[in-house]
């Protein structure tokens, strides 16, 4: 889906990135290993 290579390495370097972001709350993790847009966080231009 992001176009990298499925290789252990490659999945766990933006399973970290996207753990940094749920700890910034930009993203969610409702279920394991399952991110998604956190609630009230917007893209660029848009209002929250």
């Amino acid at each position: 889906m992001f176009g990298l290579d499925a290789v252990p390495a490659k999945v766990q370097a933006l399973r970290s990135k996207a753990k940094r972001l749920v700890a910034r709350g930009w993203l969610a993790d409702r279920q394991p290993g399952r991110f998604t847009l956190a609630q009230g966080a917007a893209g660029q231009g848009g209002a929250s």
